[in-house]
């Protein structure tokens, strides 16, 4: 027997008409039971039962699915229920010149404050005034923005501490007022080794849209078959953050016409299709300038313009370093801001001591850094300590074919303890290596050891060389996934930003021996096995192995 229905209110102006209406769509479509009706609306019978109750005005969702269930036109019952919602004082009509699809809808004041299910609104507040960007953002918005088709997900991929986070919530508050049945947030970073999956990830949404855990399947296809059918009918904004790998988002990515779904990893997350993506760099030095003056004060730091330059130099216009420096600078109010600068940056430590609270710097670098396997953590520290000079920007540059041969033995020099020992006086008569990494010459303003530089020479490049040289662009390759590395302008060559090179050289020389994370390692390759593989004794790469690590496994952020 189907769940009776509840005496109709007593006249409550237009939420009892508004009732009535409903029962009258209900009867007209045979009366089918309010069991029936939630499993064709997603919402529960007591809820359905209590909208045609007639106490109070149900919120626009509850209302849609209601009227969609009973075979009702959508566009029509969602003029209805503004009318009710206009006349009952929650909300004001709209002018007749905007379209449903325009309406501020999320504004629903008092009636959202009475519904029978709140929208969810897991947006958290931006955590950093957004400075500078303006370029990003306008290229975020062009890339979000409603289509002919369906519009795909967005990612925003880029190295450790550039803003992903607060580029995609400052993206993710504009376009909420256009999307109406909700937002959602899903934070990825936390999932201890990306192991969340898509399943009980889309379970947690559908629960957060009132959809009751009875109607959920417990089947993961049909679960997340499920959460696309209601991203389909509903105007929905979905933020997965901190996404660290390709399958926790994979399932549930979905190009719509009406929801919009924004992706931040440090990965470029290569593995997913159909998305569009959007590299972050670091701030310029006029942008870095704009952030330290909106924390520590355009006074303070137009009092000393030289400190905040030194300061913007040192973080490498990394946006997360700035910040926590000038949280520490503005800590201290009454020190001059030269010589509190000064302090901060003296040595090769300030990586270690952009601390401010529980947030750290180099909290963020250790977790990129322990999710490399031990051959690109090797990789990352000879590019650290192999001694080639920062251009003026901080950053450090070099190939991969130039880090090939600064893990090569060099005649004249050898290999100790993961850096470099090379020659005073450039490369030994009659050698035919060549010069070893950071004694090439380049611009005035430092060695750029990329192609530019012209082919080299030496067993690096030989059969077995050129294998070398491959297998090093595939672990830089994964380092710059990782959120630790970038690329530059110039193809085949990578930059080092400069607090990465200190983070990386206080770190002890990886050995390459040690088993590697679990999700690098190939699903048909025991563990065992992966340790004892045969190894390059020159090297500590493994022999014949020239797949890409950033591909062969789905990449880390």
């Amino acid at each position: 027997m189907g769940r009776p229905e509840k005496p109709l209110a007593q006249d409550a102006g237009p939420a009892t008409a508004f009732a009535l209406e409903l029962r009258r769509l209900r009867a007209a479509a045979g009366s089918p039971s309010y069991r029936e009706l939630a499993r064709r609306a997603l919402f529960s019978a007591s809820v359905l039962s209590d909208a045609a109750a007639g106490y109070r005005l149900p919120t626009l969702q509850v209302a849609l699915a209601f009227a969609e269930a009973c075979g009702g036109d959508r566009a029509a019952w969602e003029r209805r229920w503004r009318a009710a919602a206009g006349s009952a004082g929650d909300e004001p009509a709209p002018a007749a010149a905007k379209t449903a699809h325009q309406a501020p809808e999320p504004r629903l004041r008092a009636a959202a404050v009475r519904a029978l299910l709140p929208v969810p609104a897991q947006l958290p507040t931006e955590p950093r005034p957004l400075a500078g960007r303006s370029r990003e953002l306008a290229a975020a918005r062009a890339l979000t923005a409603p289509a002919d088709g369906p519009v795909p997900p967005l990612v925003i991929h880029g190295q450790t501490g550039a803003g992903k986070s607060a580029l995609a919530l400052r993206l993710a508050h504009e376009l909420a007022a256009d999307l109406p049945d909700g937002q959602l947030y899903v934070g990825l970073g936390t999932a201890d080794d990306g192991r969340k999956d898509a399943a009980g990830i889309a379970g947690g949404l559908l629960q957060s849209l009132g959809i009751p855990a009875e109607h959920i399947p417990n089947d993961p296809a049909q679960r997340i078959g499920l959460y696309r059918s209601v991203l389909a009918e509903r105007r929905l904004l979905i933020v997965f953050d901190g996404t660290l790998q390709e399958r926790q988002v994979r399932d549930l990515l979905v190009a719509g016409e009406h929801s919009r779904i924004l992706v931040t990893a440090r990965s470029r997350l290569l593995g997913l299709d159909g998305v569009r993506r959007l590299a972050l760099p670091v701030l310029d030095r006029d942008e870095s300038m704009e952030l330290l003056a909106g924390v520590l004060g355009a006074e303070r730091l137009r009092g000393a313009p030289r400190a905040g330059l030194l300061l913007a130099e040192a973080c490498g216009d990394l946006p997360l370093a700035l910040t926590l420096a000038g949280r520490r600078l503005a800590a201290r109010p009454e020190a001059l801001l030269s010589e509190a600068v000064a302090e901060l940056v003296r040595a090769d430590g300030l990586s270690a001591r952009l601390r401010v609270g529980d947030e750290t710097l180099v909290e963020r670098y250790e977790d990129a850094y322990r999710r490399l396997t031990p051959r690109a953590r090797l990789i990352l520290h000879r590019f650290a300590t192999a001694g080639a000079t920062p251009s003026v920007d901080g950053v450090t540059r070099a190939s991969a074919t130039a880090l090939a041969r600064a893990i090569e033995p060099v005649q004249g020099g050898s290999v100790h303890g993961g850096s470099v020992q090379e020659p005073t006086h450039g490369p030994v008569p009659g050698s035919p290596h060549g010069p070893a990494l950071g004694s090439v010459p380049g611009p005035a303003h430092g060695p750029a050891l990329g192609p530019a530089h012209g082919p080299a020479v030496g067993p690096a490049y030989g059969p077995a060389g050129e294998l070398v040289a491959e297998l090093v662009e595939d672990l830089l390759e994964a380092v710059v996934d990782s959120g630790l590395l970038e690329r530059t302008d110039v193809p085949g060559q990578y930059g080092l930003p400069p607090l990465v090179g200190q983070f990386a050289r206080a770190r002890p020389v990886p050995a390459t021996d040690a088993p590697d994370p679990g999700r690098h390692r190939p699903p048909d390759v025991p563990a065992a096995a992966q340790r004892h593989r045969p190894a390059d004794e020159r090297t500590g790469l493994p022999r014949h192995d020239r797949s890409f690590p950033a591909l062969r496994q789905e990449t880390s952020a």
